[in-house]
């Protein structure tokens, strides 16, 4: 008999409806100025520039010793192109410069894959704005469930949107406050969406009860006076370890956040 595998549990959504029922169709239902992108500051993402961002992406997957398809690199591509197309009218990220983002955003992101355990299922991003690490994760975990939640509109309008255009069924983006959202996940990850006492209060109970339910805090630099803030919420930190993002020199670090027994 096969042991049966730990999962969490996730919002019922209905493909190419909105996530707050609202009627909303993600493919033409959207907003005016979020179905129609204005021509304005837009990169052209030539086949030249999209030559040069494969060859990048694929050096730093080697350097982050991930693998991963053709169809998963010209997805990740894709997506930097979709983003400085949106971004040309509704300013997701301040980082503009397509070499940028690609290091920035996408190897930023990946830089965590290997510490998402992979017997998890389902996967939160709190506060992911643009859609980062969440987008990122679900191209290269098509087996996990990943849903983005944020509190601005505009930025889950465009992450379902660009879920829709990569066809990635299994990330979805929900308008709420994570206080206010009430599934549970195998795994909750943010990146520098708050301190880690208010991540841990404001998120610690999206977390599945089972005593491996994991929190993930993607950071610049070691956030010692942040660590010492957690006694007494009931969250510790199991592990903290720096973390290397392919051409970048910033610091970066990720710590596991467990409950304390």
């Amino acid at each position: 008999m096969t042991e049966s595998k730990k999962t969490g549990t996730r919002p019922t959504v209905q493909h190419n409806i909105n996530p707050q029922g609202q009627g909303m169709t993600t493919s033409a239902g959207l907003r005016p100025v979020i179905d129609r992108p204005l021509k304005r500051e837009q990169i052209e993402f030539t086949p030249e520039l999209r030559a040069e961002l494969y060859e990048k992406l694929t050096e730093g997957l080697k350097q982050l010793r991930l693998t991963a398809s053709g169809k998963q690199k010209d997805q990740l591509i894709e997506s930097l192109a979709f983003l400085s197309e949106w971004n040309a009218v509704i300013n997701l990220t301040a980082i503009r410069d397509p070499h940028d983002m690609l290091v920035q955003h996408i190897l930023d992101s990946l830089s965590v894959l290997y510490c998402i355990p992979p017997e998890s299922t389902t996967l939160l991003d709190v506060g992911s704005g643009g859609g980062f690490p969440a987008l990122p994760i679900a191209v290269m975990r098509p087996d996990l469930e990943v849903v983005s939640v944020d509190s601005v509109r505009k930025k889950t309008d465009y992450v379902n949107k660009a879920a829709e255009h990569l066809k990635l069924g299994n990330l979805t983006a929900v308008h709420t406050r994570v206080e206010d959202h009430l599934p549970t996940y195998d795994v909750v990850i943010s990146r520098a969406y708050a301190s880690l006492k208010d991540f841990v209060v404001s998120a610690g109970d999206c977390v599945v009860p089972e005593e491996d339910g994991l929190m993930l805090a993607m950071k610049g630099k070691s956030p010692d006076d942040e660590i010492s803030e957690l006694a007494g919420t009931g969250w510790v930190v199991d592990r903290k370890r720096a973390l290397t993002v392919p051409f970048l020199e910033a610091e970066r670090c990720l710590l596991w956040l467990e409950r304390d027994q």
